[in-house]
């Protein structure tokens, strides 16, 4: 079990309403320090996971209050060891839904989903989003990698590329953002996730004009047409990449199959179009955006199933508004992608 050590900041009067909530999350394992400027400090340790009912209501009951604060941090362990109570567990996750009344409070106890908490994850997310200088480097250096793989035909170097692409971070970011509605998010990881499908394309187009490719290798001719499995393997590859980040879990594994469905493609299509083969390009291209639909599509579903959403009702209007937008898009294009397959190709591979 995941552990977080949280601290409250807030006034010392309103300490006994703190305490109040935690009672009612049956949260024990507490204490409370004054700091100067009639502050106080209340540390408890939670459950990495299912902790966001409980850090919602103390956001809503102190949001309004100057200086107050919720802080995150990782523990490592605890002595004694916090058992779980089984009982009180199975209570809580057969227990109802969550209703909002009209001022963001909670009118029953809430069901406490299966995931760190919304907070956690937008910061992850959120610094994944950001097109900084790390980032566009290692696309760049996985793109030539990947381009030096496909033109030698060597699977190895390849799976190499995969592993030290950070595309990822801004792919999910996106689908997180649908989930909350948050359009300043969303905006910041689409363009960063373009930035770096635009610095690896240029790169293999460039390679592809300068390096002879032959466009029957195994490794090239076989990302050149969009099949039935290649979106499977995209949809598998975001709902894993969106479950783990759920879970707290690390993302070098979801990485690397991110990168199975964007990558080598995208790689793939500069090379075939900079030597002069623009029908298979075009279908490397194809098949990218075939992945990224089916990767966006299946995240956006993972973050709902998994009950990602605003703490406040009167953001809800926006997120029902970019949850619907984007079902529409994302699978307007998968049946057209299902079409083409079906009718051009036959969902067969090369």
């Amino acid at each position: 079990m995941s552990l977080r050590l949280v601290k409250l900041l807030v006034s010392t009067s309103s300490r006994d309403r703190a305490f109040e909530i935690l009672d009612e999350h049956d949260v024990t394992a507490r204490w409370a320090v004054t700091m100067e400027g009639d502050r106080l400090m209340i540390e408890t340790v939670l459950p990495g996971e299912g902790n966001e009912p409980i850090l919602d209501d103390l956001e809503n009951a102190f949001r309004d209050e100057e200086g107050f604060r919720l802080l995150f941090f990782p523990l490592e362990a605890v002595v004694p060891r916090i058992v779980e109570n089984e009982e009180e567990e199975s209570e809580d996750e057969s227990g109802p839904h969550p209703e909002m009344d009209e001022e963001g409070g909670n009118e029953k106890r809430k069901k406490a989903p299966a995931r760190i908490n919304r907070e956690e994850l937008y910061t992850n997310l959120s610094e994944s989003a950001d097109a900084s200088t790390f980032y566009l480097s290692m696309v760049a250096l996985s793109a030539v990698v990947a381009s030096a793989g496909l033109i030698m035909g060597d699977g190895a170097v390849i799976i190499g590329a995969m592993v030290i692409a950070p595309l990822i971070g801004p792919s999910l970011a996106v689908s997180f953002a649908t989930t909350l509605g948050d359009l300043k998010l969303g905006r910041r990881a689409l363009t960063t996730s373009l930035m770096g499908a635009a610095v690896a394309f240029v790169l293999a187009l460039v390679v592809g004009w300068i390096v002879a490719v032959d466009p029957e290798g195994p490794e090239v001719i076989s990302r050149t047409r969009l099949t039935f499995g290649h979106l499977a393997l995209a949809l598998a590859a975001g709902a894993a990449g969106a479950l783990a980040m759920t879970r707290g879990a690390g993302t070098g594994l979801v990485g690397v199959m991110v990168a199975v469905a964007l990558l080598p493609p995208l790689a793939n299509a500069g090379l075939l179009l900079g030597g002069g083969y623009p029908d298979l390009g075009l279908g490397a291209l194809l098949l990218v955006a075939g992945n990224l639909v089916c990767l966006n599509l299946a995240a956006t579903a993972v973050f709902l199933v998994l009950g990602v959403r605003p703490n406040t009702w009167w953001e809800d209007d926006a997120r029902r508004k970019a949850i619907w937008t984007a079902g529409i898009l994302w699978g307007g294009l998968l049946v057209i992608m299902v079409l083409l397959v079906i009718f051009f190709w036959g969902g067969e591979a090369p």
